[in-house]
C-alpha cells in the first residue's frame, strides 16, 4: 500500500475517490507499463489507467488497454478500469461495447467526480436531408479498395448511419463478395441490420432507399468507368494505398494522378489518402517511410486544403488475417459477412475502421449525417 499522495494529478484524483470508496491504492512496479495503479478490495484486484488528454479517447487508446489483459502480469487481476477525463468518442464506445470484454470497464469523470460508463439503447439524432456520397477510388488495381469500401460501409451501420454501398466497377468484385448485401452485428441489444449493395444500374438517387443518408461508392480503377454523375456527388473521397519503400514514387504518381482525375469533375470534395495492409508492428522503418510520404504530398496539402494524407498513427488498416483472407466464403459456401468477428475480445478490422470513421468525423463535417447514436450513455 502506498499514500496516494504519491500520484500525481488525475491520477491522484481518481485514486483518492476510489480510496474514499474503500479501495486499498497500490503502485505498480517500477518500470511497469500498461496501468497507473491498482485497487484492491475483498476478493476484488483491478488494474486502473487514467487518460487526462484534452481530447475524448479514441479506439486505439481502449485497445492497448485490453491488450495489456493477453500479457501474462495481467492474470492477477480481476479486470481493469479505463477512466477518461475527457470522455469517450462515440466510436471508441460502439468498438467497446461490440467486443463484449468482461475483464474491463470504462468511467469518465464529470464534475470531479469519477461515474462507470452503462450503455442503453440507441437514441435519435435531427435528420439531415441530403445523401452524402464517400467514393473510394485509385487509379491502379490491388490495393484494396473493394475490401476497405465494404468495411468502411459496416463501421459508417455500426456507428449509427444508415448507409448504402454501390458497386460502381463493371467487375462487379463488391456485389459478387457481398451477394447483394451483407449482416452487420448490432451493438448492445440491437440486432444485426442488413447492408445492402446496389449495382450503379439499380441506383437510382432521385428516390434513394427509405432512410439512406450516407453512401459508400466502390468505384472502378479506371476512371472513365466511373459515372460521372456520381463522382460529382463526391462530399468525401479515399484513397487507399500502401507505405512501399519501393513504390513511393510511384504510388506518389498514382495518388497525384488520382486526385486530377477527381478534381476534373469535382472540385469540393474532402479527399483522404489511407494507408492500408499497415504492419504496425515494424515501427521505426514504418516511422521513415512515413515522413517521406508526407513530404512527398507537403506540397500538395498546402495547395490542396481539402487534401490530406491520413498520418498512420491517427488511422490506418493494418495487416491482419481477418482482412487477409476476407472473400473466402465464396469458396467455402458459407454466407458472406464483413471481418468483423470478435475473436478473443478483440477484432482489428473493426478497431481499425471506427477508427477511420473517427478520424473522419474530426476532419470534416461528416458527423451532421449521422441519423442515430446507437448508444446512450448512463453513468452511476
Amino acid at each position: 500500500m502506498v499514500s496516494v499522495g504519491q500520484l500525481r494529478g488525475a491520477e491522484e484524483q481518481v485514486a483518492k475517490q476510489l480510496e474514499q470508496a474503500g479501495w486499498t491504492i497500490t503502485l505498480p512496479p517500477p518500470n511497469t507499463a500498461g496501468y497507473d495503479f491498482e485497487a484492491t478490495k475483498a476478493k476484488e484486484v483491478i488494474a486502473v489507467q487514467v487518460k487526462s488528454h484534452k481530447s475524448p479517447v479514441k479506439v486505439p487508446q481502449i485497445e492497448r488497454f485490453l491488450d495489456f489483459f493477453d500479457l501474462p502480469i495481467s492474470r492477477r487481476f480481476t479486470r481493469g478500469l479505463l477512466v477518461s477525463l475527457s470522455g469517450f468518442t462515440h466510436n471508441a464506445l460502439t468498438y467497446f461495447s461490440n467486443v463484449n470484454s468482461s475483464r474491463v470497464r470504462l468511467a469518465v469523470v464529470k464534475e470531479g467526480t469519477v461515474h462507470w460508463i452503462r450503455f442503453n439503447d440507441k437514441q435519435p439524432v435531427p435528420e439531415s436531408n441530403e445523401l452524402v456520397y464517400i467514393g473510394v477510388f485509385t487509379c491502379k488495381g490491388g490495393v484494396g479498395k473493394t475490401t476497405i469500401s465494404a468495411h468502411l460501409a459496416g463501421a459508417i451501420a455500426l456507428s449509427g448511419y444508415n448507409v448504402a454501398i454501390i458497386d460502381l466497377d463493371p467487375q462487379k468484385n463488391l456485389t459478387t463478395l457481398l451477394d447483394g448485401g451483407v449482416l452487420v452485428p448490432g451493438v448492445g441489444k440491437e440486432p444485426p441490420r442488413s447492408l445492402k449493395v446496389f449495382r450503379i444500374d439499380e441506383w437510382d438517387d432521385t428516390q434513394p432507399p427509405p432512410g439512406i443518408k450516407l453512401v459508400v461508392c466502390d468505384c472502378s480503377p479506371v476512371f472513365e468507368e466511373n459515372p460521372v454523375h456520381i463522382v460529382e456527388k463526391f462530399s468525401y473521397c479515399i484513397i487507399p494505398t500502401t507505405l512501399n519503400p519501393l513504390g513511393l514514387n510511384k504510388n506518389g504518381f498514382v495518388i497525384k494522378n488520382t486526385l486530377r482525375e477527381i478534381r476534373s469533375v469535382n472540385k469540393n470534395a474532402y479527399i483522404f489518402v489511407l494507408i492500408n495492409n499497415y504492419f504496425k508492428d515494424e515501427a521505426h522503418k514504418a516511422q521513415v517511410i512515413k515522413e517521406q510520404y508526407k513530404k512527398y504530398f507537403s506540397k500538395l496539402s498546402q495547395q490542396e486544403p481539402r487534401f490530406q494524407f491520413i498520418d498512420p498513427e491517427d488511422a490506418a488498416i493494418r495487416n491482419s488475417k481477418q482482412l487477409f483472407y476476407w472473400g473466402y466464403h465464396i469458396y467455402s459456401g458459407e454466407k458472406p459477412e464483413l471481418a468483423f468477428t470478435t475473436i478473443g475480445g478483440k477484432c482489428a478490422p473493426k478497431a481499425d475502421f471506427l477508427n477511420l470513421l473517427d478520424y473522419l468525423e474530426e476532419h470534416s463535417d461528416i458527423r451532421q449525417f449521422k441519423t442515430a447514436e446507437n448508444l446512450d450513455l448512463e453513468i452511476y
